[in-house]
């Protein structure tokens, strides 16, 4: 099974251009949506899982018309959204099996209760099944967002944004568990942190004022750009007085002195070296160059 998008398109009222035909082919395995804030992301995962309409465009996973079939996607869809709320006093035990009665998992409250202490032992809850998911962590409370999406064994699983706000150990947590759920499903990540799409995503695309500009694998993206990035460490008073004839990838503080990563297809002489290019000097490149075009 794989998610196909044809040319889908949104446009929200006052004419903000949120979609602006966008393609894809979207197989199994983890596929990452790399954007900044504003880029269209949000807008094509909660297109994706029925909770808004497209102007045109379609958009099909395997035998299913996502657009127009919204109860068959919703059968095998997990969702975990950017911010989502719980009830203060209830308990994750009660709290996801409520959730699971909703989505008509299990014929028994015996056959959901199993479900329920499958799932929060999978996301390493079970020690605190009983507490109230409003006292949780935000790492505690983004793995029992996952328990929720995972219920019903979903074929497509989107999550917007999972790791913001996380400390580093959340995060690797975090990782592994999506990555163990991406082995047999569609797993959709969206987000503006590129490091999360390099080390857990097989496939990405890079998307920017509703526009696709790139889609790959994150390897054949960085291999894209081998031999034109270039890297020099300044002192912060040059910098401030540098006037660029190339393109700026990346600013950064290294050891206290700013590194300046350029795109250019010769040597820049000047004292730049050629650099190793990352997958985050292929998304400054393209947002570069959609803001110049």
């Amino acid at each position: 099974m794989q998610l196909v998008i044809e040319n889908l398109s949104k446009t929200y009222p006052g004419g903000l251009r949120a979609l602006d035909g966008v393609s894809l082919v979207i197989p199994k395995g983890m596929f990452g949506l790399l954007g900044p804030n504003g880029a269209g992301k949000s807008t094509l995962m909660r297109t994706l899982a029925t909770l808004q309409n497209a102007d045109s465009g379609t958009a099909r996973l395997g035998d299913i018309d996502v657009l127009n079939e919204k109860t068959r996607v919703r059968e095998i869809l997990g969702y975990l959204p950017q911010e989502f709320g719980v009830y203060p006093r209830t308990s994750a035990v009660k709290l996801l099996g409520h959730l699971a009665a909703l989505k008509g998992v299990g014929s028994s409250n015996r056959d959901r209760l199993a479900v329920v202490e499958s799932l929060l032992e999978r996301v390493n809850l079970s020690d605190v099944r009983h507490k109230p998911v409003a006292t949780y962590s935000g790492g505690m409370r983004q793995r029992f967002g996952i328990a929720q999406a995972l219920l019903g064994d979903p074929q497509l699983l989107i999550v917007d944004e999972p790791t913001a706000g996380l400390d580093p150990g959340e995060r690797n947590r975090f990782y592994n568990l999506l990555a163990e759920v991406g082995e047999s499903i569609i797993v959709i990540l969206s987000t503006h942190i590129v490091q999360d799409v390099k080390e857990l995503c097989t496939n990405m695309a890079i998307i920017h004022h509703g526009r696709l500009l790139k889609s790959g694998s994150p390897s054949d993206a960085e291999e894209s750009l081998r031999g034109y990035v270039w890297s020099k460490s300044m002192s912060k008073r040059d910098l401030s007085e540098k006037t660029w004839d190339y393109p700026v990838l990346s600013t950064k503080l290294v050891a206290g002195s700013p590194l300046v990563r350029i795109y250019s297809e010769e040597d820049p002489g000047h004292g730049f070296a050629a650099a190793e290019p990352d997958l985050e000097d292929v998304f400054f490149s393209y947002l570069n160059r959609s803001k110049a075009g």
